[in-house]
């Protein structure tokens, strides 16, 4: 059987989590880039039957397509190479590093005095002019255009992003506490947890927030995440600015 092909973009933390599961399982893979940013390639008709909800990343495994980031782990998991499963806690894991809204950590510093991001309503007219020309995309299309209303709507309540940013700084401290009491988040070996956690840490290096680990355990686990070969293998990124994702 022909190598798995994981449809994904670089920036992404979903398909950065996705790429350091398929490394650290060892699975030979291909990868196909999906320009989500400039080209908006992700509601291309042809990417749209492979992942109906046009996000990144998605796996093929031959005929077998897999979607939602969570799923496509644990498809990773089942393949040979390394048990990745973790501890009891390590589904559990996956589900609370995945729940903070990264849209709201990414675009909180990119307001216009009035709480609008010029970037979010851009999508929204994008959006906009995508139903016009593919009304076979409809259902899609509209429930993207009622996301985007919902966020814009959220980024104008301080309280609420500040909420956002509460509930996040909580997980990074409960991430912390594990690493004190074992040398990975969900037991005593890497696990998908790991690949998770230290995509989320990566990102939110780059928001800023690294003091809310400084001194902790975390801070030498994510120096430990840093230097497993897979970090590099999975271009998973830490540097650079918010401008750039």
């Amino acid at each position: 059987m022909s190598s798995p092909v994981l449809y994904d973009h670089t920036g992404s933390i979903c398909s950065q989590m996705a790429r350091l599961a398929l490394v650290e399982k060892a699975v030979p893979f291909r990868r196909r880039p999906v320009d989500i940013m400039d080209e908006n390639e992700q509601f291309e008709p042809w990417y749209v039957a492979l992942n109906p909800k046009a996000v990144v990343p998605t796996l093929v495994i031959g005929d077998e397509v897999v979607t939602d980031t969570i799923r496509i782990v644990n498809r990773v998991q089942a393949m040979d190479g390394p048990d990745l499963s973790g501890d009891r806690t390590a589904q559990g894991w996956l589900r609370d590093i995945m729940a903070p809204h990264y849209g709201v950590l990414l675009y909180r510093n990119r307001l216009d005095p009035d709480g609008t991001a010029p970037q979010i309503v851009a999508r929204g007219r994008l959006l906009r002019r995508l139903l016009g020309e593919h009304p076979e995309m409809a259902e899609l299309l509209e429930g993207r255009i009622a996301g985007n209303r919902r966020f814009q709507k959220l980024l104008r309540h301080p309280e609420e992003i500040e909420d956002h940013l509460a509930s996040t700084r909580a997980l990074v401290q409960r991430m912390a506490s594990a690493v004190e009491r074992q040398p990975f988040i969900a037991g005593s070996a890497y696990s998908l947890a790991d690949a998770f956690a230290t995509a989320a840490l990566a990102r939110f290096r780059i928001h800023g927030f690294e003091d809310w680990w400084r001194g902790t355990a975390l801070e030498d686990y994510y120096g430990r995440m840093k230097a497993r070969p897979s970090f590099k293998a999975a271009e998973v990124i830490d540097t650079g600015s918010e401008r750039d994702l």
